[in-house]
């Protein structure tokens, strides 16, 4: 018989490969890249084609479901909008510059994907936490005018993404 061991590994190479590309493509984002310079260096031919692929990326760069169903529906559906605040804020090229805990809860958010149901909630707390010096709890802006005017500049669908995370982990947090 066939030893398969090299093969097994293949898809969790794949997954580290891909968490990857996307991280550089972001981080190439970040730092003033054009979608263009980004095709060209991925030897796409448009920057459609980058932008489909970080898609594609972000799509794949998760814990498998099974994972998720083990903690329950409620951690599912905190993951799912971990997730989709993550998309928001890697495509943003302003927000490490949005407010002083960007960086802070950009790189948490990067954890996301690959952490478990436990760690996966205290990542969402954390975000939480950091964005909510900026917007306070219930959404309104946070001390100083600062943090007022950091809360306004975030656009609509962050501000969206970031109220469905605080549901999400408001739904995943033990009833007492």
């Amino acid at each position: 018989m066939a030893d398969l061991t090299d093969l097994r590994a293949v898809p969790a190479a794949r997954a580290r490969l891909d968490a990857e590309e996307l991280d550089l493509i972001d981080r190439a984002r970040r730092e003033g890249a054009t979608w263009g310079e980004i095709a060209s260096a991925l030897g796409l031919g448009s920057r459609q084609a980058a932008e489909q692929r970080r898609l594609r990326l972000v799509g794949v760069v998760r814990t498998s479901p099974a994972t998720d169903e083990a903690y329950g529906e409620s951690i599912a559906g905190l993951r799912k909008a971990a997730l989709e605040l993550h998309r928001r804020v890697g495509a943003d090229r302003r927000w490490d510059r949005r407010f002083t805990r960007a960086v802070l809860v950009r790189e948490t958010l990067a954890a996301v994907p690959g952490a478990s149901g436990g760690a996966l909630f205290a990542l969402a707390e954390a975000v939480m936490a950091d964005l909510d010096a900026l917007t306070g709890p219930d959404g309104a802006t946070g001390p100083g005018a600062a943090g007022a005017s950091a809360a306004r500049a975030l656009p609509a669908p962050t501000r969206a993404a970031v109220d469905r995370l605080r549901g999400a982990l408001a739904a995943a947090s033990p009833r007492h």
